[in-house]
């Protein structure tokens, strides 16, 4: 078996790289110390073409989709940006996916060193926005310069872990970035990455891609963390990674991370599946309260009932809560509903309740069964 080693940028630009090596063929391991990662297997060299090829056709895909594969510059990125473009022998015009590509040819390659451009160091502009970044040593590792294949890999990672944006307020959008949740002195199975992270991303994707054809958006919202948690473990499963809303880089204004959430989502998947939940039905009940929870654009009783049943399902799931309580404050409100005679609560009120009604109503069939057997 062999190997290849590969230095590792900071953290944000290391999540990136590792968003493109999770990629890899199933034959190969990765192995992530603090300052290094090592790709054992077969051919290193040919799954490291094998991956850029990858990541360029993945994005060529999702461009014709609508999506977009482009890096926002920051003032100061210009000159970065030169080096490893001139570096590779791209034309100043040369898009991403054609530096991913020419990159692929050649993936070890010495092409020198260059800084990091913005959109790999969001970090260091909003210091106080993620934790463990302040200190001088951070500051010295976002001056450093690091080998330029290794930049555009992690430039490679960033774009390919890009899965659309999402609002904060009726006018502003982030970008929203999903990359593995890794820790240094780890050697990861190419099963275990696939299955909490590739596959689920891919699904992620999917859907978002299916709702832009219908509505030209991609997510409502990220707040409250208890809507999106459901509203992800619905689409994607069983996932763990990162996610990070990303403030693009432009001009005078550099990448800044507006937050950063680790996520684990499969003990709230195994009780979706557990409870019958997984069935698509259900499934697409959950992710409309989630949905209508996270709408920037809701607001009065639809907002409140939602982000109500939404905390609640959490809980319930997360087993912090009885599933009896869910049941117990959807039935309430239903016949609170039903009872309702004064014509202001919106037929979307209404439908929210009734998915609520439906989701407890499976909860306490589901109980009722596991009761019996």
């Amino acid at each position: 078996m062999s190997s290849i080693r590969l230095p590792l940028p900071p953290r944000f630009a290391t999540d990136c790289l590792m968003g493109l090596l999770f990629h890899l063929d199933r034959a190969y391991t990765i192995t992530i110390y603090r300052t290094e990662v090592v790709v054992s297997g077969p051919e290193p060299r040919l799954a490291l073409e094998e991956v850029l090829e990858l990541a360029a056709q993945v994005l060529y895909n999702r461009v014709r989709e609508g999506f977009k594969a482009e890096l926002g510059l920051y003032q100061n990125d210009k000159d970065y940006h030169q080096k490893i473009w001139s570096a590779l022998e791209l034309s100043k015009d040369a898009t991403p996916i054609e530096m991913i590509r020419t990159l692929a040819s050649n993936p070890l390659k010495n092409y020198g060193k260059v800084g990091l451009l913005s959109v790999l160091k969001p970090e260091y502009y909003e210091l106080n926005r993620v934790p463990g970044y302040a200190g001088s040593q951070n500051s010295r590792r976002a001056r450093d310069e690091y080998p330029i294949n290794v930049v555009a890999m992690s430039l490679a990672g960033y774009l390919l872990s890009k899965v659309g944006a999402a609002r904060l307020d009726k006018d502003q959008r982030v970008s929203v970035v999903v990359t593995p949740a890794i820790t240094s002195e780890l050697t990861i199975d190419p099963k275990y990455r696939y299955s909490i992270y590739v596959d689920p991303v891919s699904r992620f994707i999917n859907e978002l891609l299916q709702r832009q054809r219908r509505r030209k958006e991609f997510l409502d919202g990220l707040f409250p963390e208890t809507a999106l948690a459901l509203l992800l473990a619905c689409t994607m499963g069983g996932a763990q990674f990162k996610l990070y809303a990303v403030k693009e880089a432009g001009g005078q204004k550099p990448a800044t991370i507006f937050t950063a959430m680790q996520m684990d989502l499969r003990p709230l998947y195994e009780e979706i599946v557990r409870l019958q939940l997984i069935d698509d039905r259900y499934r697409q009940k959950i992710m409309h309260i989630a949905r209508s929870s996270l709408n920037v654009n809701a607001q009065g009783v639809e907002k409140t009932l939602a982000t109500r049943f939404a905390l609640l399902l959490y809980e319930v799931l997360s087993r912090s809560k009885p599933l009896e309580e869910f049941v117990s404050v959807v039935n309430r409100e239903y016949l609170s509903l039903s009872m309702f005679r004064g014509g202001v609560r919106s037929d979307e009120s209404r439908r929210i309740v009734e998915s609520a009604v439906e989701v407890g109503k499976k909860i306490r069939s589901s109980l009722m069964q596991a009761e019996a057997i």
